[in-house]
């Protein structure tokens, strides 16, 4: 097969980015042979390679959110990135922040930065698929970022943050699973 009726291929899939395997689904070759042109396509800049295995045309179009879910599953984006989302803080998080009950890691890639916290399968809870993304509910992101906050694994000023948007009575529902530590911590805020 030609370079470039792969490449054509390619530009027809759905996804802002696309993995491997769904190359070789366009590739007659075998896979050692595609490899090999997947790589010349990187270094003639046709192609972006986002990590081993995953690759993207256009790196301004990337939709960092779906490719983050997809990337480590099951995660759900949390903490930071959802608070800003939910504007429970204004600030602008530097990285995509998700919660997956895999090992934790983070991936520092063209652009972007992910970073999984590892979360027990009984805190592993509360978000919503929107679109091709599961994102934590408000309360969730904001008990998730409190947990981590009380384990001493992040920090952020917990007085910016703005509570108005955030329903108390399925917050403290949702608070009853977790640890006192965390208990202990959103005692201590006026919400």
């Amino acid at each position: 097969m030609k370079t470039n009726s792969l490449l054509n291929k390619l530009h027809s899939i759905s996804k802002s980015y696309f993995s491997l395997k769904d190359a070789a689904k366009f590739y007659d070759g075998t896979l050692n042979e595609l490899k090999v042109v997947m790589h010349r396509l990187v270094k003639q800049k046709k192609l972006i390679r986002l990590l081993r295995g995953y690759y993207t045309i256009n790196l301004t179009r990337l939709d960092w959110e779906q490719f983050a879910c997809e990337l480590v599953c099951p995660s759900y984006i949390s903490f930071e990135y959802a608070l800003n989302y939910y504007s429970v803080i204004d600030q602008i998080p530097s990285r995509l922040t998700l919660a997956t009950i895999k090992k934790g890691r983070e991936y520092d890639l063209p652009d972007q930065i992910l970073e999984y916290s590892h979360f027990t399968s009984k805190l592993f809870f509360g978000y919503k698929i929107q679109g091709n993304i599961l994102i934590a509910e408000p309360e969730k992101a904001l008990l998730d970022e409190l947990y981590l906050i009380s384990l001493k694994k992040r920090y952020l000023s917990l007085a910016e943050l703005d509570f108005s948007g955030i329903d108390k009575k399925l917050f403290n529902h949702w608070l009853e699973k977790f640890p006192v530590c965390t208990k202990k911590l959103v005692k201590t805020l006026k919400l």
